[in-house]
This record gives structure tokens, sequence and C-alpha cells, in this order.
């Protein structure tokens, strides 16, 4: 049986680029070439459903952890903003990895790992002659992920909120999507997935939209992790610095509404894991197939 919403992560070598980049346009680029048939899902979206298909920036391994590649400003200011110095840029020379998430509908798994298998060669990007050698294709099952991730966090009473690559984050609960939000509630992180899950099972309407936000808004508890755990950094995706939120946030469960909800016949556990396994395959935010909004989900510490 094919699973709703599956993530594949692609490790590769890189040769051949020296500038300032976002490097999720380098992932979709990739995408692009093994797939074309996915073409367009990377052009701006057009009408209210949402893009079941996400690519993350690359990643490399750093000192023993991972590190998110892109070019960055370095901004201060109290009324306005100010940028100062040249943006960090970006060479790719070395081992790397990224992600690709995406719904049943859009392509067959094992369609998407055979191409991606394939996609190594030169070619040119951003006016330079650019390299890749794919090293491994893997496969995992995000349902099964999401299920896994949920069970252990009812057990353990929260879970942690990676923001592993630049997010923006928006209210649902504004009429006009253009409007940013800079506060991880669980509303605003977990809308897009909620938004993708019921649109893709055809059951979406604003009202039983809102009323799953809200029950993930009585269910999760932010913790002061939320005024230091993320802050802003200014990303170059295009010609100018763009705010994102990284870091992560902690959400403690409400158990006395989580017996609530069981009392009354739900199964907690199988719907949070759809939530989650949403959110793992398909990212958080805007621009989510251009690399912003990758997640990473874990259970909180007991205690």
């Amino acid at each position: 049986m094919v699973p709703e919403v599956s993530l594949i992560r692609v490790s590769l070598r890189v040769s051949g680029f020296k500038g300032y980049l976002f490097t999720g346009k380098f992932a979709k680029t990739i995408v692009a070439r093994a797939l074309p048939q996915l073409l367009g899902f990377f052009e701006p979206s057009k009408g209210p459903a949402p893009k079941l298909l996400h690519v993350s920036p690359l990643y490399r391994l750093v000192g023993g952890g991972v590190e998110c590649v892109y070019s960055y400003a370095n901004c201060r200011g109290r009324r306005l903003v100010k940028c100062t110095g040249e943006p960090v840029p970006v060479f790719l020379d070395g081992d790397y990895h990224f992600y690709l998430g995406l719904h049943k509908s859009v392509i067959n798994y094992a369609e998407a790992v055979s191409a991606l298998a394939g996609a190594g060669g030169c070619f040119e990007f951003m006016g330079q002659r650019v390299c890749v050698e794919v090293s491994e294709v893997a496969y995992f099952d995000a349902v099964a992920l999401g299920r896994e991730v949920a069970s252990e966090a009812l057990e353990s009473g929260g879970v942690k909120v990676v923001f592993s690559s630049p997010t923006l984050l928006r209210d649902p609960l504004r009429p006009s999507g253009k409007y940013k939000a800079y506060s991880p509630t669980p509303i605003n992180v977990f809308a897009t997935p909620v938004y993708a899950m019921l649109h893709a099972r055809g059951s979406f309407t604003t009202a039983r939209f809102r009323r799953r936000l809200i029950r993930l808004h009585r269910l999760f508890n932010e913790t002061y992790s939320l005024l230091g755990g993320v802050r802003v950094k200014w990303v170059y995706y295009s010609t100018k610095p763009e705010p994102a939120l990284v870091g992560y946030v902690n959400y403690r469960v409400n158990g006395e509404y989580a017996e609530y909800l069981a009392a009354r016949g739900m199964d907690l556990e199988e719907w949070l894991g759809a939530v989650f396994a949403y959110t793992i395959a398909l990212g958080v935010g805007a621009g989510r197939a251009t690399g912003f909004g990758h997640v990473e989900l874990k259970p909180a510490k007991k205690g």
C-alpha cells in the first residue's frame, strides 16, 4: 500500500559553485531536472489548493552536527532594520544532502527515487558549471514516522519542533495570506500541514480547518522556549534579505484536554500522527517548494 505522504533524502557530492545562494533553489533544480513532470509545482501558486510537494535546502555535516547551507545577511536595527556588510557566500564543494517530500497524488515515490538516483551530471546553474554525483537516495514512510512521533509525544508529554531550514510562517486566521507571522504558536506552525491534509483528502471547509487548529491550540501549550529558542535570520533568496525563523520551540501536551478527547472516542494518536506526517513530509509555512519550512519533530524529554 502506498503511504499517503513520503519523504526522500538525496545524498550527493557537489562541486563548481561559489556565490550568493539559497540552496533550496539548487535542490529544486536537481529535482526538476530528474523529474520534469514536477515543474508545475515550482511555479507561483494559483488558487487555494496547497502544493503537496516540498523541497529542502542543502545540508552538510559539520563538527558532528548538521548545518543548513544558504546565504544570509547580518542585520540589526530598532525602528528600521539595517543590514551591514556583504551577505555570506556559499561554496558548494563537498558532500551534502537534501529532502523531497510529496503526497502520493504527486508522483509514485518509487518513480521519484529511481529518477533521483540517476540525477548526477554536470550542468549550468546561475552562470556556472556545476557537477553533481548522487551517492544515495533513501526513502522514508512519513506516515509511519508521524505516528511514531505522535505516540512518543503523547507518552512523554510534549514535542519539540526544530526549524531546520528558514521558515516563513503565516497567520491562518487573518483574511489575507500575505501577512507573515513571527510567533511559532501551534496554530501558526501546524496550519499548513492541516490545510494540506484536508485538501488532499477532499474534506476541506473553512469551519473544519478552524476547528482542527483550535484543537491543536488547546492540545499544545508553548513553553518559555518560544521566547528564546527561535530567532529571525535574514535570508538571501533573491536580491534583498528576507526575514525568516530558525531555531526551535517546545510544546507541552495539555493532559486534561487529551483525556477529554479520548473520552469522546477520538483516536488522538492516529489523528495527531497524520498531522505530524504531513508536517514531516511537506513542511510548514510558505515557500515550501523552494526550500523554506523544513522541520524536524522530536518527542519532548519526560519530566
